[in-house]
């Protein structure tokens, strides 16, 4: 029982991180932690034995999908992927582009208009599968009501972001661990975008320049990857331009980004 009260301990943590951002009841606290505490047991030393007695007292499985929409899902496991600093997967990255794309249907003006690109779209093509369902979204109507189109890329397991600004024709590149090798797949990338939605745009995108964008914040360990595209994506969407060199606490900061990801999915459920 010692155990069970460090872990509640960790979710009185959490809620204050969160609160800083969001308004959180008490009661919707609660509601996370059965989701929850299977995730902190390398945090607070769970037993294989604890962990067990735990899930069934809780009724959880690693198993329970938590969050569903469209082709994407997330499970039970995923949320200790986020909260226990492990690599992010197509369902996280996407899920947290959805949430941008909700939120600026909710509140319009708060985010340049933006599309948004699935990474399934370029993941599926390896597999020889339909990706056109991906972008079926983009068309003349859509592209021109746009500023930008965000492309999260997962290649040899490390994720990177393109933007295209719609307006100025150009491709920015972000990368945070930036090798030569991360870029070298965009063309393949870009025209692999242009197959799929050809009629959507006025001009070729696969004559765009593509330029790195330099000064952004940069991981220090080899799975955070994931992380920093969305808050790339989240960020270049803002109506007021970054000033990349002025951002330097996001490595700091990741335990509690992740943190607020994993309530903004969880809170899509707890009523």
């Amino acid at each position: 029982m010692r155990n069970l009260a460090g872990i509640s301990r960790y979710y009185r943590y959490i809620g204050l991180v969160l609160l800083r951002n969001y308004s959180v009841s008490m009661r919707n606290l609660a509601g996370i932690s059965r989701y929850y505490s299977v995730s902190t047991r390398n945090l607070v030393g769970i037993t294989d034995e604890l962990l067990g007695i735990t899930e069934e007292l809780l009724g959880i499985n690693a198993n329970d999908m938590i969050y569903a929409y469209g082709h994407v899902f997330i499970y039970r496991s995923q949320i200790d992927e986020l909260l226990m600093s492990e690599y992010l997967d197509n369902n996280h990255v996407d899920t947290f582009g959805i949430f941008l794309v909700e939120k600026n249907q909710m509140c319009p003006g708060l985010y340049l208009p933006f599309l948004f690109v699935s990474s399934f779209h370029w993941g599926y093509k390896a597999f020889n599968a339909d990706t056109k369902k991906f972008v079926s979204h983009i068309n003349k109507e859509s592209v021109n009501a746009a500023n930008l189109i965000l492309v999260p890329i997962i290649e040899s397991s490390h994720w990177t972001l393109l933007v295209g600004n719609l307006k100025n024709k150009v491709w920015d590149f972000y990368d945070s661990l930036p090798k030569k090798t991360h870029r070298a797949i965009l063309p393949e990338v870009i025209s692999h975008l242009y197959e799929d939605t050809t009629t959507s745009f006025a001009t070729d995108i696969r004559r765009w320049r593509i330029r790195k964008i330099k000064q952004v914040p940069t991981q220090k360990n080899s799975v955070d990857c994931g992380m920093y595209v969305c808050k790339y994506m989240e960020a270049v969407i803002q109506p007021e331009a970054v000033v990349w060199a002025d951002v330097k606490d996001w490595e700091d900061n990741m335990a509690k980004f992740r943190a607020e990801f994993a309530y903004a999915i969880l809170s899509t459920t707890i009523k």
